[in-house]
Order: C-alpha cells, then structure tokens, then sequence
C-alpha cells in the first residue's frame, strides 16, 4: 500500500476494503463507487473499452458502505441497480446538454444521474433537488476518468455537509478530493487503480499549490 499526504489530504494507493479498518475518525463520505452497470466507454478515449474495478455489481459499494454506516453519505449512483442502504433523499444531477449517449432509437439522452442522501449531518440553505452542472465530455478537453464528475458539483455537495474530514473510498481522479481541498476540509481518498491514484494526487496538489498561492498572497495585501 502507498500513502501520500498532499496538505490536508492523506490518500492511499490500496483496495478500500484493505484500508478502511486502519483509518482514523472521518466525519462523512462522499464518493461515487462502482454504479454494478458493468459500464464499458465506446468513445474513442483511452479508456474506451474498459470497465471500472468491481463494476459487475454492487457488493463492493454495499460492503464498504455498511462498514461506514454510522456516517452521513453523499453516493452517486444508477437507477438501474437496488439504491444503498439508508437512502432517505435521492438528488439528480443534470450534466448538461452535451452529456448523454445511450439508445440512440430513443429520442430523449440519459444525461443525468442519481445522488443518494444517507445519514444526518447536512445543513445549508434548501435548494433544488436537481443540481445542474455541465461536464467535461472529451478526454482531449481535459477529462481524466470516464466518470469524472464537475468540481464545481462536488464543492455543491460537500458544501451541504457539516463535516471537517471528507471520506472518498472510491476517489478515482481525484474530483472530490480537489473540491475538499479547496473548500479548506480534509480529505481521505482511497483509489486501487494507480494510474488514477497518479492523476488524483497531481490534481489534488494543483489544488493545495493554489490555495497556498491565494493565503500567502492574502497575507501580503492583507
């Protein structure tokens, strides 16, 4: 297992299931776990043709998720699949226009997903239950994982939440944990996969990189 602690963020290279018994008190989960859509990308990115560790169902997510249970839980996920667990409030996130392939016979795309609410511990003023951020759509705009989801939808999220230390045990590239960062929370990011653990941790010290640059240049003017 590898550890890298990028400021207020610790994230591990390891399989979650191995790490979460170790790790010290978390205050909530945010993550966006294998949906058991065994989805495989035709677009012609990098990853075309590749599925997502543990994508063949939903024991994994369900595993982890008991295991983390007394937590407040923010979980994306698919219609298609049973929902978790404790699921008391489902939130959908439109992508936007540009997102959504799909059954090219049906004249409506699939560009939105489910978010599942689990737990207490939200706060905030109380907006819309569909949470309308655009996404990257192309590898070659900047999109660094199939599932990469808006940082500005994941700093939306953790936004609601009361907690100081942000779980993600699915990180993959490394969205929530760039949001944490720049929210000023700490962070605890599990990701099996070491090419996107590479991706998570530049991402995530670009992010800690330009908040130094924003309070040491606070500091001066202030």
């Amino acid at each position: 297992m590898r550890i890298e602690t990028i400021g207020a963020a610790t994230l591990y290279l390891g399989d979650c299931r191995d790490v979460l018994p170790g790790l010290g008190p978390v205050d909530a989960v945010v993550t966006d776990p294998p949906y058991g859509i065994a989805h495989s990308s035709n677009h012609g990115a990098s990853w075309k043709g590749t599925q997502i560790a543990g994508d063949a169902d939903v024991s994994v997510r369900d595993d982890v998720l008991a295991a983390l249970s007394h937590l407040p839980a923010i979980v994306f996920g698919s219609w298609k699949r049973a929902k978790p667990v404790g699921v008391h409030t489902v939130l959908i996130w439109d992508k936007g226009d540009a997102a959504g392939m799909g059954d090219l016979s049906i004249p409506w795309k699939p560009n939105h997903e489910e978010i599942y609410i689990i737990g207490k511990g939200f706060a905030g003023r109380r907006d819309s239950a569909v949470l309308r951020h655009s996404v990257i759509t192309w590898e070659s705009q900047g999109r660094s994982h199939p599932h990469e989801k808006p940082v500005s939808l994941m700093t939306a999220l953790i936004g609601k939440t009361i907690a100081e230390t942000i779980l993600d045990p699915f990180m993959g590239s490394g969205t929530t944990g760039v949001a944490a960062v720049q929210m000023g929370r700490r962070f605890i990011g599990i990701e099996r996969d070491p090419g996107y653990f590479d991706i998570a941790c530049r991402r995530i010290e670009q992010a800690q990189r330009q908040g130094d640059m924003f309070i040491s240049g606070a500091g001066t003017n202030g």
